[in-house]
């Protein structure tokens, strides 16, 4: 905060300034030996705490209260003078002065009323500060206007707004596990200069911030919005920025909403991106992908899993090497596995309605990248081509069948005997062949796949040990627990620890 202490006498305002080095360099004190400098002074400084003399040549003590209180009632304002006269004090309460100290003041009654009017003001600037931040927050998130002398400003004035957006994904479920606070993120987009910056949490994943166009140039602006893009790449999770310029007259939520349109259209899949609304973008061209769509479609035909999952790993690289949006990908995933479908039901007359090819929405919704999206894939096409048991009985056909048992069943009691006895094949030669196209023995899948789902219950909030071991398939917890910790490294424990200290 800005203190101001003013004070004529010259060794009487050196023994203030002396006195006050305690504040600093928490608060900045500003000294003065005449009332016009001090009011002169708070045009550009704004004085949070005045400290001046009643007695002084030009502007006395109550003149520069009376002008301070005109210019900005919450200025908090101490008079000293060596009268003790009630109305000095009167006029002082008039003019919103909170304290008034006769000469000599002791050191203690200085200091007393001092950090009595500097905790007041660090209350009501908390107060004022949440209020604003729930106001913002509501001009952000409705298209209902707000009619307040200091709302206004937000819309009829410019303004620079970043919107910031983490990720979503198991990896990284709020902004809290990044270690990267509201406080933070504010500091880094201003950093080095004095603008004032208000940030906003619309919800767990985004947050938003503004800066008046008066206190900063757009290019100074885009540049702190680069660096601190790239201080927020890490690998745990991805972090979404755009930035616009709010126009004067326009509303906070159009402007957001306008952001909102340009992240969904233009947010990379599976890396962190940065978009900034005057670029001009265009979706990449995927044409050549839908050849490797065939070459999966085929090895998943023939029951060649193995090779149908590496084709599909090769299409995902070639996709983010091209750098897709989550739009777009979406789009092409869907249009991919209806292809594979229509191919499949095609040719069958009234099996089945062209509705029912279509892939559910949100298909991406939880999926941040592309390992997930490769095992969610191909589990989908496994089960596609696993939904025909009587279509093929040989070993190689009943793999995608097993898999899809698996995939719904995990938290059930499997035996790959059972399995093989029910369809008529041998024992070994399933074992072979489902080695063969998973690249895992029948019990080293299940088992990936359980800790799998066990790692997604843990990092979901569930956190008794008993519950997550029943709830994928192992009665014995003590058994749950060795087997995690033999394909994670640590604990469930340990593991679902990790998340919540984050």
């Amino acid at each position: 905060m800005n203190i101001f202490l003013v004070e004529d006498e010259y060794w009487a305002l050196a023994e203030l300034v002396e006195l006050f080095k305690v504040y600093e360099p928490e608060h900045k004190v500003y000294a003065f030996d005449n009332g016009e400098d001090a009011m002169l002074a708070a045009d550009t400084i704004h004085p949070h705490l005045v400290l001046t003399d009643i007695n002084m040549p030009g502007m006395d003590g109550l003149s520069l209260a009376e002008r301070l209180n005109q210019k900005d009632a919450s200025i908090k304002k101490i008079i000293v003078s060596v009268h003790d006269q009630f109305e000095y004090a009167r006029k002082g309460m008039i003019f919103g002065v909170a304290d008034f100290l006769v000469k000599p003041v002791k050191k203690e009654m200085l200091y007393k009323a001092v950090n009595q009017m500097l905790e007041q003001l660090t209350h009501e600037a908390k107060q004022s500060e949440e209020w604003l931040h729930g106001s913002l927050a509501q001009m952000l998130l409705t298209p209902d206007q707000l009619v307040h002398p200091k709302l206004r400003r937000f819309y009829s004035e410019v303004y620079y707004m970043v919107l910031i957006h983490l990720d979503e994904g198991a990896t990284c479920r709020s902004w809290k596990e990044t270690g990267w606070d509201l406080v933070k993120l504010k500091k880094a987009l201003i950093e080095g200069s004095a603008a004032e910056i208000h940030g906003v949490e619309l919800d767990c994943r985004q947050r938003v911030f503004l800066v008046a166009e008066t206190q900063m140039r757009e290019e100074d602006v885009q540049k702190h919005v680069v660096s601190l893009f790239e201080q927020l790449l890490h690998p745990a999770h991805h972090v979404h920025i755009a930035f616009t310029k709010k126009p004067a007259s326009q509303s906070l939520y159009d402007s957001v909403s306008r952001l909102h349109q340009q992240l969904k259209d233009w947010r990379l899949f599976g890396m962190p991106s940065l978009v900034f609304s005057k670029e001009s973008k265009t979706d990449a061209d995927l044409t050549g992908a839908w050849d490797r769509v065939r070459v999966l479609e085929t090895h998943y035909k023939k029951g060649e899993l193995a090779k149908g999952k590496a084709a599909l790993q090769c299409l995902l690289k070639e996709l983010r090497h091209k750098e897709v949006t989550r739009r777009q990908l979406a789009l092409f995933a869907g249009d991919m596995l209806f292809s594979l479908k229509f191919n499949k039901y095609g040719t069958r007359s009234g099996s089945v309605g062209v509705r029912d090819l279509y892939e559910e929405p949100g298909l991406l919704q939880h999926i941040s990248g592309y390992e997930e999206l490769l095992t969610c894939l191909h589990e989908k096409i496994v089960s596609l081509y696993g939904e025909d048991e009587l279509k093929d009985m040989s070993p190689k056909g009943l793999i995608p069948v097993l898999l899809k048992i698996i995939h719904h069943q995990y938290q059930s009691s499997l035996s790959l005997q059972q399995f093989a006895a029910e369809h008529h094949v041998s024992l070994g030669y399933l074992s072979r062949m489902f080695k063969a196209q998973t690249g895992l023995t029948f019990s080293e899948y299940l088992t990936e796949y359980r800790i799998r789902k066990a790692k997604e219950l843990l990092s979901g909030g569930i956190e008794r040990l008993q519950d997550v071991s029943r709830m994928v398939g192992y009665e014995d917890p003590k058994h749950f627990s060795a087997l995690f910790k033999k394909q994670v490294g640590e604990t469930p424990m340990m593991f679902a620890k990790k998340r919540t200290e984050k």
